[in-house]
């Protein structure tokens, strides 16, 4: 059925704009009327065509779950989709999903399933969320579909939480003790040490170092600022290219102790994910192949894209992933004892059930580390300064 990317006012003379499914125009307008929204203009979209997202602002994730929750409610109450997307819509205070939801409505009025209505509003519901509704239409589990997509998101959602909470005091304490380490050799040392370059006495190391670091910072502070600034930008164009990408990926997941943290929270999005699809009833090489584009890191995205390749072939999906090295010997076990008892699905789950629980020590373990560091770096430089402070005076009056 063709799409039409359309212009409509409803009876209040309010514009509306979505992307609508058709036979044709003549059709479109009928369709629009049921809602009573007048056409204004429409342009039939072809199906190669890339995808475009009708809408500049992505819907925040706690606004997507609380609509999956209520339109889950509804399914099993058992009032009719197109009835409670009605009333979803009229609820929704987002304006971007609730502009969304009256058009996915629209569409299914007009013959689309669900899941090929979602499918016109990317940017509002991702690839997993379509596939797992097409999956529920498919099996004839829709109700038990969405209550999945509602443990999933609430799930990205409490893990997104942690690692904001996690991550608010180290890079609080961060930015800090390098703002007070710029104000204190560009501002506050240099008055000190001008008194102790006036006493032309010759001053001992340490204080010539903190003068020195002082002017440069006073002098051409602005050249450390544009090179970090350089620096950022140039990492930036690196990583846009896939190779840039790829390798940078690969650098993260070596760092010590964060590359641990980075790794745990790849796989463990790897298995909500695959347990997710997998669950829903999608085929397999399918799942992998959605996996692959959700998967953040291009490292642990290459070792699933070659995991599908495999998977194709007649290999297995263990086998594949060990051969990455990318994956811990934990996951590999389970998913291998999940190939060969046939129960995948309740494997995959167990996994994501283990990370859900070790990923917050993962995190506690890790900052638990940085923290001191950070203090130590402070601590270092201040009782650094200090000692050229009074080595000097010490000289001074000494002489």
């Amino acid at each position: 059925m063709p799409r039409f990317e359309y212009q409509a006012v409803d009876d209040y003379g309010r514009r509306v704009r979505g992307t609508h499914l058709a036979h044709d125009e003549s059709a479109l307008r009928e369709s629009l009327s049921g809602v009573f929204l007048h056409l204004l203009s429409a342009k039939e979209r072809s199906e190669g065509a890339a995808t475009k997202p009708l809408f500049g602002k992505k819907v925040k994730k706690g606004e997507l779950i609380q609509f999956t929750f209520l339109l889950r409610t509804l399914v099993a109450s058992g009032v009719p989709l197109v009835t409670a997307l009605d009333d979803l819509g009229q609820q929704t205070e987002d304006p971007v999903l609730k502009e969304a939801v009256q058009d996915v409505r629209c569409n299914i009025q007009s013959g689309a399933s669900l899941s090929d209505a979602l499918t016109l509003h990317p940017r509002v519901f991702p690839d997993l969320y379509v596939s797992v509704i097409r999956a529920g239409e498919t099996s004839g589990n829709l109700e038990e579909a969405v209550a999945d997509l509602v443990k999933f998101l609430t799930w990205q959602e409490e893990l997104s939480a942690q690692i904001n909470h996690a991550t608010f005091y180290p890079a609080t304490v961060l930015t800090a003790v390098v703002g007070l380490i710029f104000v204190l050799f560009s501002f506050v040392f240099p008055r000190f040490l001008q008194v102790f370059k006036a006493s032309r006495v010759v001053l001992p190391l340490p204080t010539r170092v903190v003068i020195a670091i002082s002017e440069f910072f006073r002098d051409r502070g602005f050249l450390v600022l544009a090179a970090l600034a350089a620096v950022a930008i140039g990492l930036h164009v690196y990583r846009s290219t896939e190779a840039g990408r790829l390798r940078t990926d690969g650098w993260k997941l070596k760092i010590p102790v964060v590359g641990e943290l980075l790794r745990a929270l790849e796989v463990s999005q790897f298995c909500h994910f695959l347990a997710s699809l997998f669950r829903a009833g999608v085929e397999m090489t399918h799942s992998l192949s959605i996996v692959e584009r959700l998967v953040g890191n291009r490292v642990i995205a290459g070792a699933v894209r070659r995991a599908r390749e495999d998977l194709m072939a007649g290999g297995s999906l263990s086998t594949s992933l060990r051969m990455s090295g990318e994956f811990p010997p934990i996951v590999l076990r389970m998913i291998s004892v999940g190939e060969s008892t046939g129960h995948l699905d309740e494997t995959l789950e167990n996994v994501s059930q283990y990370y859900d629980r070790a990923i917050p020590r993962v995190i506690k373990k890790t900052f638990a580390v940085m923290e001191p560091l950070v203090t130590l770096t402070l601590g270092v430089v201040v009782l650094g300064a200090a000692l050229s402070f009074f080595l000097a005076l010490y000289k001074m009056v000494g002489s």
